[in-house]
């Protein structure tokens, strides 16, 4: 702050000293923020983020039970997380007030740098089209991580005859690619189960092997707790984007000539895999269980 002012009021994450006069941390609070913008930019848009919060049982920052997807879209908005303030006159009735002056840098203490703040809003814009209804489930786990082994384009959740397949999204758009696609179920239990194996933890070192071991933590917990699978799969879902860089579907196994758009897609046909690029650089090959 730019005065010795005594303050009013602060932002959910922020209480006030004994004498009213600079603010302090509400330390669970502010750790709640961190991980809202985590998840945003692990992929989640508000309605996820906060069925997973209401999942984990974290309480809210009012006397509501249960978390809002406006409240979480606001915050992941809110440049106070990163210390800005920006006055405002809520003169003729304006009950949101209007902008009065330029914003003030490093006014309240910053619960996030401005590169995560920044990074959030890419992340936003982005959104999860292809990762389910309004947060009821989450789809799609690898969302923004699969690419086409063919075109290079973005591998994308797509409904073909009431089932759930990933396809190559420059085909799917009518410009011509592989008709093939991988039935999601099959996907993801092969992805899963290539990743939880004792191998890749062995070969990693530091953070990147712990944050491995919590990865396969969470498959096993998946396996055999389907009460709770969808905090589960939304905590899969963000280390996956902490330890995986690319997975590249090869849908057609190794030759994949282009067909015409109009052509009926396949499914799950012989030789396909997957090349799976983890933190370490190396690349591995993961066959289809299937």
């Amino acid at each position: 702050m730019s005065d010795d002012k005594k303050i009013s009021a602060a932002p959910s994450w922020l209480g006030l000293s004994e004498d009213r006069r600079s603010y302090v941390f509400r330390p669970e609070r502010a750790e709640v923020v961190r991980r809202i913008f985590e998840l945003a930019i692990g992929g989640m848009g508000s309605y996820a983020i906060a069925n997973y919060l209401d999942g984990k049982k974290v309480p809210t920052f009012t006397n509501s039970e249960n978390w809002d997807h406006t409240t979480i879209d606001y915050m992941l908005r809110n440049r106070a997380t990163y210390g800005e303030y920006q006055p405002k006159s809520f003169a003729g009735g304006h009950k949101k007030g209007v902008p009065n002056g330029p914003p003030i840098p490093n006014y309240y203490p910053a619960v996030i740098d401005r590169n995560t703040y920044e990074t959030a809003q890419i992340a936003r814009k982005q959104n999860l089209a292809n990762r389910g209804r309004k947060g009821n489930e989450l789809a799609n786990i690898f969302g923004g991580l699969t690419r086409c082994a063919y075109c290079g384009n973005e591998f994308v959740l797509h409904r073909v005859t009431n089932i759930q397949v990933l396809a190559c999204a420059q085909d799917l758009n009518g410009i011509g690619c592989s008709r093939t696609a991988w039935t999601y179920r099959d996907f993801e239990i092969t992805l899963l189960a290539f990743l939880a194996h004792p191998a890749l933890a062995d070969r990693l070192q530091g953070r990147q092997k712990d944050k491995l071991i919590e990865l396969i933590d969470r498959i096993v917990d998946l396996s055999t707790n389907q009460e709770r699978s969808y905090p589960l799969r939304v905590d899969i879902a963000v280390l996956l984007k902490e330890i995986v860089t690319e997975i590249i579907v090869h849908s057609a196994g190794d030759i994949s000539a282009p067909r015409l758009p109009s052509a009926q897609i396949s499914k799950d046909v012989r030789g396909r895999y997957s090349e799976i690029r983890l933190w370490d650089g190396q690349l591995d090959r993961c066959l289809s269980l299937s």
